[in-house]
């Protein structure tokens, strides 16, 4: 399928992939999934979106703004890695549209996971 989300990092960060061609019905088509992810975490979840396979941006990728990921209580930080200039302008719309300002956008997955890692490292230390 050319979008999927699974949780890793022992469930506290949802990776979402994006491969060209997808469309937004398949991105949202994942929602209900993600909401029982957020509805189940004792702590927050982060995000990390995977778009090095995908160089533009499906029609209605603004439906990203209705992401659980962006909306629910345990949401916490988004990493966006690999996106075309074009993808990351549409990213910082649906952003700005959600009231999301917690992401970041890298070049590398491994920059954007070091990005997340450090996220829950402080909460881990805050919650000491």
């Amino acid at each position: 399928m050319p979008v999927t989300q699974e949780l890793i990092e022992n469930g506290r960060i949802l990776l979402v992939t994006f491969s060209d061609p997808w469309t937004a019905q398949e991105m949202v088509s994942l929602f209900p999934e993600a909401r029982r992810f957020y509805d189940a975490a004792e702590r927050p979840i982060h995000i990390l979106i995977d778009t090095r396979r995908s160089k533009m941006p499906a029609p209605n990728a603004l439906r990203a703004r209705e992401a659980p990921a962006l909306r629910h209580p345990m949401s916490g930080s988004a990493a966006i890695v690999g996106a075309s200039a074009i993808a990351r302008a549409v990213a910082e719309v649906a952003l700005k549209l959600a009231h999301f300002d917690r992401a970041a956008s890298f070049d590398t997955y491994e920059e954007g996971l070091a990005f997340l890692r450090a996220r829950i490292a402080e909460e881990e230390l805050a919650g000491q």
